[in-house]
């Protein structure tokens, strides 16, 4: 899935100075800088600036100037100057120890950029501050997942159940799989589902829970309905922050958030407002381009990207994005030109990647596309279609020079030990026969057949018995 683009940080170590001896114990401020942000924006900034300098200034009492720090905080954090919003946090919180808000969005902050020990901390104080913080328990139910400590998840997500309760049975759920309750975690994301259907993040959950229990025609059912939105907790703390933005960086925001919860019309809206506020945006230009991909509009997307890509060719993966839509729309020309110029950038997008190779050896430039797939699987072993592309190229290239029936093998073998499909055995099948190995390949083509066959696979079990006869044949090698 293209993802969505963040805002870029420019900072430079202009400091606010601490006064007094309230102020002791106070971090330093970095201020970003301003200089290419929209006019309003910047004023924003610099008024909030200039307030707090005013108290900071005066060494005024200790709640004035965490209220002035937290301001700072704030529009920082709002404009993800989040270098100049943790300092500032901090210094709230050391100046109002009593005040949850400033440990909250510290840790919230924290979440942000992967500091989970420190936002568990964080949060942690803020509900021991303000008992009813209910979005700080959901934040640490989802931190103490991440770092595997799952009594703690069960228990923030067990005491929000009557406030939040279709976010707290999804951390109940994703607990009990970790947990490897499978059937635990059915009946919590079918609870999440049955209050809000439209959370189709949570068929994805449900369908990994199915394939615990082994019900595969129920994990593949989920699979084929999954998406990306999911649930949220609110949280009026950080909704209050949020609502600080304006201009451009308002209208990115607005549809990066739309996007999340897979509102892709409302989020292009959003972006094309931001590109009609700052024309040159690079930002809105590769948002808006995503949000009309998963719209499934290409064709609508590509002249954004490729606008961006011209204006910013090294902002990584622009040149992705570009190459992915081309490679959907068809526009195979465009699209390996496009790779071939950018190539140094290193696209890491798979599903672009591999098409493109898939390109290449259609138009018999096999050794480009080795190549390319060698490059990828030995950056990115552990991708699987990278990893199966370049295995078939290696064992039926029609440039017979290329071939590599015994590297085939090897890497047919390792991803379907890892993930055993039709296809990864018919893969392994294509390896032994162009080392002649004939015997074995018809052994693997009918445990292929078998394999769609259990899992009522009907296309690709009559396919793969299509295919049989070559390797029945004495000379089988493609």
């Amino acid at each position: 899935m293209p993802r969505c683009w963040p805002l870029p940080l420019v900072l430079v170590a202009v400091l606010v100075p601490g006064i007094g001896s309230a102020q002791q114990n106070v971090l330093p401020v970095p201020q970003p800088r301003l200089d290419d942000l929209e006019p309003a924006v910047a004023e924003q900034i610099r008024a909030t600036q200039q307030r707090a300098a005013g108290i900071i200034a005066k060494g005024s009492a200790a709640r004035d100037l965490a209220d002035a720090y937290g301001s700072l905080g704030r529009v920082y954090h709002a404009y993800e100057f989040l270098d100049s919003a943790e300092p500032a946090y901090v210094n709230a919180r050391r100046l109002a120890s009593g005040n949850s808000e400033w440990p909250h969005l510290l840790g919230v902050l924290y979440q942000q950029i992967g500091r989970l020990e420190e936002a568990a901390e964080a949060l942690t104080a803020a509900r021991r501050l303000q008992p009813r913080d209910h979005a700080a328990a959901v934040y640490l139910g989802d931190i103490f997942l991440s770092l595997n400590r799952l009594v703690d998840a069960r228990d923030q997500f067990q005491s929000v159940i009557d406030v939040f309760p279709a976010v707290a049975r999804r951390g109940l759920g994703d607990v009990a799989m970790r947990e490897r309750k499978f059937a635990e975690a059915v009946e919590h994301y079918r609870a999440v589902l049955d209050r809000v259907p439209q959370a189709a993040a949570v068929h994805y959950s449900l369908a990994m829970a199915y394939r615990g229990m082994g019900r595969l025609d129920d994990a593949r059912e989920h699979l084929q309905r999954r998406g990306p939105e999911g649930v949220h907790a609110d949280d009026p703390i950080l909704t209050s922050v949020q609502s600080l933005v304006r201009g451009e960086r308002a209208w990115v925001m607005q549809g990066r958030r739309a996007y999340d919860a897979g509102q892709f019309a409302a989020a292009a809206d959003a972006f094309t407002k931001a590109l009609e506020a700052a024309p040159s945006s690079v930002v809105a230009r590769v948002n808006l381009g995503s949000a009309l991909v998963q719209m499934h509009r290409d064709a609508d997307a590509i002249p954004y990207f490729r606008d961006a890509l011209r204006v910013s060719p090294e902002e990584p993966g622009v040149a992705e994005a570009l190459i992915g839509a081309l490679v959907r729309v068809g526009r195979d020309t465009e699209a390996i030109e496009t790779f071939s110029r950018t190539k140094s950038y290193r696209p890491d997008d798979e599903g672009s990647l591999v098409g493109v190779a898939i390109l290449l050896a259609a138009r018999e430039r096999f050794r480009e596309a080795l190549v390319l797939l060698e490059d990828a699987h030995q950056r990115f072993p552990d991708r699987t279609a990278t990893a199966t592309t370049l295995a078939r190229l290696l064992a039926s290239s029609p440039a017979v020079s290329l071939r590599d029936g015994t590297r085939a093998l090897d890497i047919a073998m390792a991803v379907n030990d890892a993930e055993p499909t039709p296809v990864h055995a018919e893969t392994v099948a294509l390896a032994l026969a162009e080392l002649g190995r004939c015997g074995e390949a018809m052994e693997w083509m009918k445990r292929a057949v078998a394999s769609a066959e259990r899992g009522r696979n009907v296309t690709e079990a009559a396919r793969l018995k299509g295919e049989m006869p070559k390797y029945q044949r004495a000379a089988c090698r493609p």
